[in-house]
């Protein structure tokens, strides 16, 4: 049912009411309004150098990926 449902249960949870979602008639989550802020996720700071990405295999990044979004915007 939350599946089928979701948007209304969300805008539940945004008019700050708490939805409790249950399986087996045991709670298993609970949906919560944002109280205060701007609602946003806070920025976190990256905690790997974007060159990290030129070690995973399988991804064609044959140069610094930063060189790249530099080279794409200046262009």
């Amino acid at each position: 049912m939350l599946k089928q449902q979701l948007s209304h249960y969300l805008a539940l949870a945004r008019e700050g009411k708490d939805v409790l979602v249950t399986n087996h008639k045991r709670i298993i989550a609970r949906l919560l309004s944002e109280s205060g802020g701007d609602g946003r996720l806070p920025l976190r700071q990256p905690t790997k150098d974007i060159s990290f990405l030129k070690d995973i295999g399988g991804c064609g990044v044959v140069e610094d990926p930063s060189e790249g979004i530099i080279k794409e915007r200046n262009v």
